[in-house]
């Protein structure tokens, strides 16, 4: 006896949702914003924010777990989630429990100082620290932030010791740097950052990428010097969901996000913001993703940075 066959619905046939592990307001936030608004006409669906800060993203992660695997419920993966296996008891595994989708931006941190600092390069940062180790203060974020991290890696690299001095977020962060309370700070290119470098209120030592960045161009990058390791930090951006989406749920997801992304009008008003708008293939972000992890859990194990 044969049976009427039950097409299955067309994805997506409701709105989705994309759970943030930040607050509203930020950067990375204006950039998921732009994204979800430029992915909901390409879909024909609307495509929500939920933000749900806290836990290293992991509060994030969780509710994702807990969602179906069916693509409707995506995750925003950031330099957080890389590091979250590291600072925090997970419920999940990131590189066995989530998939990637696509990457949507990246954005370089750059070594800052005060504007009347005494340190004019990179170089005198090292020498200051080897000459008087323990003596150099850098602000950040928070333990296992971006700033964080990369100031750890900078300092076993160079073969130097930074005391970190971390704050409840990057404005505190970047106001004690303002007002000399700390030395240096490890931080994306904000808009607040460019303007006070600008005004020479801030000293810009370099960028931690390999070549120089186009929103401070005279900045020179660190991989101009001669320091050895890999010293290219990006607070990078991704698009991920739960292992087991149907391949050509993701594959829809990665065709809207590319198409998305490469608007004009999405690549304008992400670049506004100091970041870098990109795309990729799900196996493209997917490596990129799993070689963060592991970098960042051995940069926080060597720190002696351990879960809680």
């Amino acid at each position: 006896m044969m049976f009427p066959r039950h097409a299955r619905a067309a994805f997506p046939d409701r709105p989705l949702r994309m759970l943030a592990g930040f607050a509203a307001g930020g950067t990375v936030d204006s950039v998921v914003r732009v994204l979800a608004n430029g992915m909901g006409p390409i879909l024909g669906q609307q495509v929500v924010i939920e933000n749900k800060p806290g836990g290293s993203g992991s509060i994030a992660g969780n509710a994702t777990m807990a969602a179906p695997a069916d693509g409707y419920t995506m995750l925003i993966g950031t330099f957080s989630a890389a590091v979250a296996p590291a600072l925090a008891k997970l419920s999940y595994d990131p590189t066995r429990d989530l998939t990637a989708v696509a990457q949507i931006a990246t954005v370089p941190l750059f070594i800052v100082t005060t504007g009347h600092s005494r340190f004019m390069s990179v170089a005198d940062v090292i020498a200051a620290a080897k000459a008087a180790p323990d003596t150099i203060t850098f602000a950040s974020a928070g333990a296992g932030s971006a700033g964080h991290m990369a100031a750890e890696l900078f300092a076993r690299q160079t073969g130097i010791k930074l005391i970190h001095v971390p704050f409840r977020g990057a404005a505190p962060a970047m106001q004690a740097l303002v007002a000399e309370q700390v030395q240096l700070l490890f931080d994306t290119p904000t808009t607040t950052l460019r303007e006070l470098v600008g005004q020479g209120k801030l000293r810009a030592l370099a960028a931690m990428s390999r070549k120089r960045e186009p929103v401070l161009p005279d900045v020179p990058a660190i991989g101009e010097m001669s320091l050895g390791g890999d010293l290219d930090v990006q607070a990078w951006q991704g698009v991920l969901v739960r292992t087991g989406t149907p391949k050509e749920v993701i594959a829809t997801l990665n065709k809207a996000i590319v198409e998305a992304m490469q608007q004009p009008d999405t690549r304008q008003r992400i670049a506004a913001v100091g970041v870098e708008p990109t795309s990729s293939s799900p196996e493209a972000f997917d490596a990129f993703f799993k070689a963060e992890v592991a970098r960042w859990t051995d940069v926080a194990r060597r720190a002696g940075i351990s879960a809680q």
